[in-house]
């Protein structure tokens, strides 16, 4: 009787030890797979649409190219036809593309670095920084404040009279500047820009 009561006791043991083996192989490799979750084809394709919700376009605008003021300005202030991103910077950077051949090579070398110069100012506004502006009307005021010095740091004054009267006949310069009077007074502070100044007081400006 002894001797059976020691067997049956060493046959329990197997049997535990067996049934805890077999929860064991269960519940180990659960850990593992969650571990190999972000290597999952699910989990890979949602980081690369969050690392994509900014199209590259709106980060690095791309040279010669007026999609910027409607894809990444227009599309997330809905200013309207009459705001800034499609009343302003749209309209003028095309008209520039549709009137270069009015320009000189110089006058187009301006024209090509103004208008990436505009839309790069304005990066911040389109990819939601923190000093991105908030309203269309901020935004707007933003945009204008920069076109004097993309006009000026990328050689307006440089270019020959016959440029600047084909610029003048592209666009109203008079509405494009956040203060005219602060923009003539700019171009008599630099000797390189007072025949300029003098070109557009003569055109009434």
């Amino acid at each position: 009787m002894g001797a059976f009561n020691t067997c049956w006791t060493s046959t329990k043991r197997i049997i535990a030890v067996n049934v805890v083996l077999s929860l064991l192989v269960l519940v180990l490799p659960l850990p593992v797979e969650r571990r190999h979750l972000s290597d999952s084809p699910s989990f890979s394709a949602l980081r690369q649409n969050v690392a994509s919700s900014t199209p590259n376009e709106c980060l690095h605008p791309p040279p010669d190219s007026c999609s910027f003021y409607a894809d990444c300005l227009e599309s997330r202030y809905h200013c309207g036809p009459t705001g800034y991103p499609l009343g302003y910077g749209e309209k003028y950077c095309t008209k520039f593309q549709a009137h270069r051949t009015t320009l000189s090579a110089r006058g187009q070398t301006w024209m090509l670095a103004t208008m990436h110069c505009l839309q790069e100012a304005l990066v911040p506004d389109a990819i939601a920084s923190p000093s991105a502006a908030t309203t269309c009307a901020a935004l707007q005021d933003k945009a204008f404040a920069t076109h004097a010095n993309c006009y000026v740091s990328n050689g307006v004054c440089k270019l020959p009279p016959s440029d600047w009267r084909a610029i003048l006949e592209i666009v109203d310069v008079k509405t494009l500047f956040d203060s005219w009077d602060a923009f003539k007074a700019t171009l008599m502070a630099g000797a390189e820009c007072l025949e300029f100044y003098a070109f557009l007081i003569d055109q009434g400006l």
